[in-house]
């Protein structure tokens, strides 16, 4: 460091080396590079239909219990940790689009492949759907599937919101079994068809609203 007399001292920065200029690519180098681009990007977009079908075998398998789990949830909390919420996303997309041709599920995906899931069976499943899936950016194709439940429910998406609340294990799964009995019991078919589950939480709500709070505290008194 130099310094000038009754001055500021200067700072000299160390000389720094000369970029060195990388010779440019051929014509075959740019095509094996691409290739390997695009194979990587496709391995990344399908990736959420390997795992939901490697999860759905677990279940299927029961493969938790040789493991000492007590459930497939416990494992799933266990081994994904904070990706818990994708696994499931995956799982239900799996479960949802069975039977589509494997070829056209990994053009889709994770986020479009979750979106197609609010779609009754038979328009998820179609030709126009699922091209849609793959092909528009997750905004416009989101857009596109709320307009379309909005005109065969009548509800205006922007009327839509989300309720979501952390639960301890066994009130979770407690929550599920209720959810799934009254949509049995209604007659509603929340398995293939999942955007069905507004018609089960409405009458759920509709149910608490028209009970009289006496008997509401008589049937869950000491729970």
């Amino acid at each position: 460091m130099k310094t000038q007399q009754h001055g500021t001292p200067i700072l000299e920065l160390a000389k720094l080396p000369k970029p060195v200029r990388r010779p440019k690519a051929t014509k075959a180098e740019a095509e094996a590079m691409d290739k390997e681009v695009v194979r990587i990007v496709g391995e990344i977009r399908s990736n959420w239909l390997r795992l939901g079908r490697l999860v759905q075998r677990f279940m299927e398998t029961q493969a938790f219990e040789a493991l000492g789990f007590p459930n497939l949830h416990a494992w799933m909390t266990s081994r994904l940790g904070e990706s818990l919420s994708n696994a499931f996303s995956a799982l239900r997309s799996v479960r949802a689009l069975e039977g589509v041709p494997e070829e056209k599920l990994k053009r889709i995906g994770e986020r479009n492949a979750h979106e197609l899931t609010y779609l009754p069976e038979k328009e998820r499943k179609s030709e126009g759907w699922l091209e849609k899936a793959a092909t528009l950016p997750t905004k416009a194709f989101k857009q596109e599937v709320r307009l379309a439940i909005e005109k065969k429910t009548g509800f205006p998406s922007e009327s839509f919101k989300t309720f979501s609340v952390a639960l301890p294990e066994k009130v979770y799964e407690s929550l599920c079994e209720a959810e799934e009995k009254l949509a049995w019991s209604l007659g509603i078919d929340i398995e293939t068809k999942p955007a069905s589950r507004i018609l089960v939480w409405e009458a759920f709500a509709q149910w608490i609203l028209l009970t009289d709070e006496e008997t509401i505290k008589t049937q869950t008194q000491g729970m």
